[in-house]
């Protein structure tokens, strides 16, 4: 009953004072709301886990090299096949390999996200489908015919949703496949899949050789993570000590599927988010608190009176902390309402880059009791410091003052801490959110080197079902790129394993007459794959020569280098006709001649921490997938899309084109987190930094308020009013100060988790600094100044007349 009393008090509290009272709910929905916004983001990406039963029980096998600093890294078909036959503690073991995939037949041919699972994978997670069945025992099984089982989605756009589809033949990669099942809508494990093919791989006759594969299992009932963990740790020690030439310094460990899916630097960088925006709440909370000081000054005389006449201390806190309740709960609802927003924002940011499955984020039951759970804490926060202080003055003091409020209450030290805490914390969102900025603005203006906005691309992937070796597919992609030549309005054109920027495959290589002790010691680099007019393309200078058309698979095996390569491996000395080979000392590989130097071309993505790279003739390093590359004449490069389709359909009419974009748009795509978390961050830093300057604005007008008369009687007795903003200010610059400094490590730990996120900036950016320090600064002066300066416009007798 008391309860609800209080609550009805705290009530018309905030009507009384709808100023104070709308100042703190809205800076109280500000911290709720963004940091709701946030933990709807986490816990859809991280903490929601698989839509399965007990979805959370399904984790992934990963191996280890920790002297290579390899922390995620696939089981090999020979280990996949070991441990799946030596643990005990998982209800059985999965694996997948996922890629892209060509259906065709009666309808035009398209390229759909599809994986090649074990036969076991549906029942290990527990899926069902919609119509037919999922894979049986033995249909994965080398020289099984292939089934397949469609997606939702192909389902409905492709076949029209005829249920009618359950044992049709469809041609899959280029062989036929029976359709046996349709899948539920939402339904993309492992991520974005959409169609489904048993794996089917002869197992390599070398062990570590073949395609590696994402490994999985569902716990057995009983068994911890840790125990698995455990158990997988064993068996590859067993295997490092059986097979050493492959698995020497091999690990293994277990961990949850989708932590393993989306990867460790994500994971850190959503965990800095959700740390980063539960300082916003702590600033907000702080900003509350400052103010709730404020009124529990002028309330000191209820509160003695209230004291003197039986109430406990106890029950004055409790009533104390109802107006922060209700201001928490109102601000709790607007909080809310903004999250609404800010999820469906961040849903339409990421919507083109086809998030994993799993990943649903939305408000709902989980997201608004977490929502309660930071109403409470923002409560307690924002009102128990006041009303502590409130409760515990000095009851005969209070009732001696004869001033409206109380002379001598005691809240100055602890109003001017929490404005020295919200400047700290607001210098490491501040800085965080201007190397975010920097860096999206660099990368948004970012020259390359070479042409991105006008080159078009569009990848094609041959199956290997049709195209069983690599000499069928360099006689598929010579056709294509002799016919190239003959379409309308190309200025340049050529073929490649890998666009620049997009990252590439790398291989350790050995330089001839250089002496390499151990297997670790041998370097690493970047290898592509082009074809002739690449660098043309590209407008880039070469050195030397381009690869020609008598670089085939049978003659002298030759490569160019980057500048990069040819300074860290040769000093800066010309590498022309100098030789490496791939490999190391146990290497069959024959060794390369070097005929051209080009410059660097972000073969490493974005970051490019490791630029060095070596470029190959594709005829003698072929693979099943390329993109073609067109520098159009006076075209924009939409309008290629239609001739490219159409050649190569005429070379093949089951072979469809995709990922047709300009370079710039793939570059978009692959980059995307750096616009969307850093805006995340950039409003974050604008909230940051309004609120700090409304914190010390509010502390110094009412520490201002209580000295009117003492300003009175300084000027009064001849103080000038600079001198008397000079006072003022000089509190404010002191808390300033003190704020800036302690707020500089927070933004340097910040910023070196922000690591991911930046481009091309270093998380101590001088400039950043400077510039964050600058705009806090200007801002916490002129909350300083403006009371400051109305303090002098008082007339001195009026001032002395103040109660």
């Amino acid at each position: 009953m008391s309860l609800l009393q209080d609550l009805r008090y705290g009530a018309r509290k905030l009507v009384h004072n709808p100023g104070f009272s709308a100042l703190s709910v809205v800076t109280l929905a500000l911290g709720i709301g963004l940091t709701t916004t946030m933990f709807s983001i986490v816990y859809g990406a991280l903490l929601r886990g698989l839509p399965f039963e007990h979805g959370e029980r399904v984790v992934a096998v990963r191996r280890a090299n920790p002297p290579r600093d390899q922390k995620q890294m696939d089981l090999t078909p020979h280990d996949f096949d070991d441990y799946r036959a030596q643990q005990r503690s998982f209800e059985g073991l999965g694996a997948f390999s996922s890629g892209t995939m060509t259906v065709s037949g009666t309808e035009k041919p398209e390229r759909f996200d599809g994986a090649y699972l074990t036969a076991n994978t549906f029942q290990l997670i527990r899926a069902q489908p919609l119509l037919g069945r999922t894979f049986g025992p033995g249909e994965d099984a080398v020289g099984a015919p292939a089934v397949v089982v469609l997606g939702y989605a192909i389902w409905q756009n492709r076949y029209g949703g005829d249920r009618g589809i359950i044992g049709r033949t469809i041609r899959v990669n280029g062989e036929q496949a029976e359709v046996i099942g349709v899948m539920p809508k939402g339904f993309e494990f492992p991520s974005s899949e959409k169609l489904w093919l048993t794996l089917r791989n002869p197992l390599p006759a070398k062990r570590g050789d073949g395609d590696d594969l994402f490994t999985f299992g569902r716990l057995r009932p009983g068994v911890s993570m840790q125990q698995a963990d455990t158990e997988v740790k064993g068996i590859a020690r067993r295997l490092a000590a059986q097979y050493p030439e492959s698995n020497k310094d091999i690990t293994a460990y277990v961990e949850p599927y989708t932590r393993s899916f989306i990867g460790d630097e994500p994971t850190k960088l959503l965990g800095t988010m959700l740390f980063a925006v539960f300082l916003v709440l702590l600033i907000a909370c702080a900003n509350v608190a400052n103010l709730l000081l404020s009124q529990a000054a002028m309330r000191a005389k209820e509160v003695g009176i209230r004291t003197a006449m039986g109430a406990s201390r106890a029950r004055v806190i409790m009533q104390f902390l109802t107006e922060p309740l209700a201001m928490a709960m109102i601000a709790a609802v607007l909080g809310t309402l903004m999250a609404v927003e800010g999820v469906k924002l961040f849903n339409a940011a990421i919507a083109s880059t086809e998030p994993p499955f799993w990943i649903r984020i939305r408000i709902d039951g989980p997201i608004l009791l977490f929502v309660l759970a930071i109403t409470l804490f923002s409560t307690f926060v924002a009102g128990v410091l006041p009303a502590i202080r409130a409760s515990g003055a000095n009851v005969n003091e209070v009732l001696k003052d004869e001033s409206r409020g109380s002379s001598s209450f005691r809240g100055g030290r602890l109003s001017r801490a929490l404005v020295v805490f919200e400047i700290a914390l607001s210098v490491g969102l501040l800085v965080a959110a201007g190397l975010t900025i920097k860096s999206v603005t660099r990368l948004r203006n970012m020259d390359y080197g070479f042409p991105t906005r006008t080159i078009f691309t569009a990848r094609v992937g041959l199956p290997e079902t049709v195209y069983r070796d690599s000499v069928a597919q360099v006689r598929f992609f010579d056709q294509l790129y002799q016919r190239l030549a003959d379409l309308q309005g190309v200025e340049s054109y050529t073929l490649t394993g890998m666009l620049p920027v997009l990252g590439g495959p790398t291989s350790t290589f050995a330089v001839e007459g250089k002496a390499y002790a151990q297997p670790r010691d041998y370097p690493e680099t970047h290898f592509v794959n082009t074809y002739p007019g690449y660098f043309r393309t590209f407008q880039v200078q070469l050195e030397g020569r381009d690869f020609g058309s008598g670089d085939t698979r049978t003659s002298d095996p030759v490569a160019i280098v980057n500048r990069s390569f040819v300074k860290k491996y040769f000093g800066g000395a010309s590498p022309v006709g100098r030789r490496f080979r791939f490999g190391d000392a146990k290497s069959t590989e024959p060794w390369r001649t070097i005929v051209g130097v080009v410059p660097d071309m972000w073969v490493d993505g974005t970051d490019n921490k490791k630029p060095e790279s070596v470029y190959l003739p594709f005829a003698q390093a072929p693979q099943r997938y390329v993109s073609v590359v067109i520098r159009p004449r006076g075209t924009p490069p939409g309008a290629m899309t239609a001739p490219v389709r159409n050649l190569v359909a005429s070379l093949d009419p089951d072979l469809p084109i995709y990922f047709v974009k300009t370079l710039q748009e793939r570059i978009d795509d692959e980059t995307w987190f750096y616009r969307v978390f850093g805006a995340l961050f950039m409003i974050m830093g604008a909230v940051a930094l309004v609120l700090a300057a409304v914190g010390l604005y509010g502390v110094m007008a009412f520490n201002v308020s209580r000295r009117t008369r003492e300003m009175g009687v300084r000027m009064a007795l001849g103080a000038k009013p600079r001198d008397v903003v000079r006072l003022i200010m000089r509190q404010g610059i002191i808390q300033l100060v003190i704020g800036l400094v302690l707020g500089l490590g927070l933004a340097y730990a910040l910023g070196s988790l922000l690591t991911i996120i930046l481009f091309q900036v270093s998380p101590i950016d001088a400039v950043t600094y400077g510039a964050t320090l600058a705009v806090l600064a200007l801002a916490a002066l002129a909350a300083s100044y403006i009371p400051a300066r109305r303090a002098t416009r008082v007339d001195p007798m009026v001032a002395l007349r103040y109660e």
